[in-house]
């Protein structure tokens, strides 16, 4: 089994950008934004995430963090803090630090958080 038979499912990747804004008076503010359209569509990779994370309480809903890996061809422009979107289920996570294996492939520990508000 090749390592591009490994790689099942795809993925969006959308780099992390500043957007400056004058607020006048001399006071400039920075933003950190993630454009509309994907910087790269349909690449090749693999999501291993499991099924479970964790539950912190916070004041007005329970947080959960999911983590998990995703593996990549070699050469993929992959950051700290892009957004990477599993095009199989639209599920959005933010990549930590990519790591180069050998030049042969990357992982990036990705990671997931949101609230989980209860029905009333």
């Amino acid at each position: 089994m090749g390592y591009e038979e490994l790689l099942d499912h795809k993925c969006a990747i959308y780099h992390i950008k500043t957007e400056g804004k004058n607020m006048g008076y001399g006071i400039e503010s920075q933003t950190f934004v993630y454009a509309d359209e994907p910087d790269l569509k349909d690449i090749p990779c693999h999501f291993n995430v499991g099924d479970t994370g964790s539950i912190e309480q916070s004041e007005d809903a329970n947080e959960f963090i999911v983590v998990g890996k995703l593996n990549l061809p070699a050469g993929t422009e992959v950051y700290v803090n892009d957004k990477i979107v599993d095009l199989g289920n639209g599920i959005t996570y933010t990549a930590e630090i990519p790591k180069n294996i050998r030049n042969h492939h990357m992982i990036v520990n990705i990671q997931r958080k949101g609230k989980v508000k209860g029905a009333l």
